[in-house]
């Protein structure tokens, strides 16, 4: 999975973040976020360097500190409408988070995020209308246009779109 786009809702007037298979039908799940969430995704994902660490950066230099280390991020589940994940460590350790601490974390050390089929099956779109037109599609060229862009079409594209769009029913 990658982080595709974080954006507002216009109909709930709260984040959502949408992240999207990088292989096979490439379906998209939207995952409802926090403000404050929202926020250290976004600063994770432009890679903000801030004086002061963030929680999510304070726990992992923790986890370094005990000579561990962070190797992917899994959604696990949906339950009662809650995305479920675990962050799993070396030697096999796991750790129950929710979707949006463990998506920051993901990003902060460039660790793959998974989701279980299970979950993609129930909560992903195989298709969002306008998404393509929406967000580049990094994989397509070289010359991807530039994020500011990206986030203006994601806008747009937010400004139009209805709850009902992510629906996979």
């Amino acid at each position: 999975m990658r982080v595709v786009a974080l954006g507002r809702d216009p109909m709930a007037v709260q984040p959502v973040l949408l992240l999207q298979e990088t292989g096979g039908r490439r379906r998209v799940l939207p995952v409802w976020v926090g403000v404050p969430e929202a926020t250290a995704i976004e600063l994770a994902r432009r890679r903000v360097e801030l004086p002061r660490p963030q929680t999510h950066q304070l726990l992992l230099q923790i986890v370094q500190a005990f000579d561990r280390r962070l190797e992917l991020v899994r959604i696990t589940m949906l339950r009662d409408s809650i995305f479920h994940a675990e962050l799993v460590f070396d030697a096999e350790t796991r750790v129950s988070a929710r979707v949006s601490d463990a998506v920051a974390v993901a990003l902060h050390v460039d660790v793959p995020i998974e989701a279980e089929d299970a979950v993609l099956d129930e909560a992903a779109v195989a298709e969002v209308a306008g998404l393509a037109d929406a967000i580049a599609d990094e994989d397509a060229d070289e010359d991807a246009p530039e994020e500011s862009e990206e986030v203006e079409r994601f806008r747009r594209f937010l400004d139009s779109a209805s709850p009902e769009d992510f629906d996979p029913s």
